[in-house]
């Protein structure tokens, strides 16, 4: 499976990067922000799950998200969110309407293994 994996703290970038790829056996791509992810999707090859932080500088998690359902509808279903769960109002209503899966950080394996399998690709 092909994952893209997009987070703006570089700890966790890495850190949730190694895990997929070294315990759970994935091809990891990563992006340090929503700007280096949209470049990215934009690549020849799709991806199989798409992992993305939703409070970023500059670039969304949820800018994201609205570019992956406009441009790549196929990946909507392979979209999941991950947060530290501070959001403000407008974030959480269209985190909550958007229907996408939530993973609260610090993400565990069980979380990533559920996420993993409900995409359509898992």
């Amino acid at each position: 499976m092909r994952i893209l994996l997009i987070d703006d703290e570089p700890l966790l970038l890495k850190s949730y990067a190694r895990y997929l790829e070294v315990c759970m056996d994935q091809t990891v791509v990563t992006a340090p922000g929503g700007a280096e992810a949209l470049t990215l999707l934009e690549g020849d090859e799709p991806f199989d799950m798409i992992f993305c932080d939703v409070s970023m500088r500059g670039v969304s998690g949820i800018d994201v998200h609205r570019a992956v359902c406009e441009h790549h509808p196929a990946m909507t279903n392979r979209f999941a969110f991950l947060t530290g769960g501070t959001t403000d109002a407008a974030t959480g209503a269209y985190i909550g309407d958007s229907g996408v899966t939530v993973l609260s950080k610090p993400v565990d394996r069980a979380a990533f293994e559920k996420a993993l399998s409900a995409s359509s690709c898992g």
